[in-house]
């Protein structure tokens, strides 16, 4: 079973956006947090480069930080998976929620436009981005990776059929230049 990196640190209370800093460095690695100022990193992953990095920046902030190797545990690595899993589950609610629902409502409101499209496939491409951060963290397989791929996939085909539904448009009476019609929240434009 692999060992762990157990990191815990200690910064200054003032200036605040030194904390913020290191704790937003330590998220975007997807450490797990064990309590306040104290995580743990899988070792042999590829996370020691920017786990020292993260070891500088509290040095260069005043701060102290102390680094333990211990050996694997099955309660961390679980404790990691659910972690992953949550961040998959993340990623399918904003799929679905967000992404899925935004082309349903420029198709009810028919704002197909090309720069509609382009905006949509820039949330997709955010989507994705989340993803690949998400699986590269995923050193031991957590459950709701084959789900986030799946909820992927179907924004995917979304966005194509909505490009789609937008050259069409665009082929009968050449690119829109009028803005969408104004809707006001809760409305539907119809009687």
């Amino acid at each position: 079973m692999p060992g762990w990196h157990l990191f815990v640190y200690r910064l200054p209370s003032k200036p605040s956006s030194a904390r913020v800093a290191v704790w937003r460095d330590l998220r975007r690695l997807g450490a797990l947090p064990l309590q306040q100022a104290a995580v743990a990193l899988p070792a042999d992953h590829g996370f020691e480069a920017r786990l020292d990095a993260v070891e500088a920046r509290v040095t260069a902030e005043g701060g102290t930080s102390y680094r333990f190797a211990v050996p694997g545990d099955p309660r961390l690595e679980a404790e990691w998976n659910a972690l992953r899993g949550q961040e998959y589950g993340e990623i399918v609610e904003e799929c679905e929620t967000k992404f899925e629902r935004e082309i349903e409502f420029e198709i009810f409101r028919e704002n197909l436009t090309a720069s509609e499209a382009e905006e949509i496939e820039a949330d997709l491409e955010k989507i994705r981005a989340w993803f690949a951060r998400v699986s590269a963290r995923d050193v031991f397989g957590a459950p709701g990776r084959e789900r986030a791929e799946a909820a992927i996939a179907r924004c995917a085909a979304l966005l194509e059929d909505f490009e789609r539904r937008v050259f069409e448009a665009e082929s009968e009476s050449g690119p829109s230049l009028a803005p969408p019609a104004p809707l006001p929240w809760g409305e539907t434009g119809t009687s």
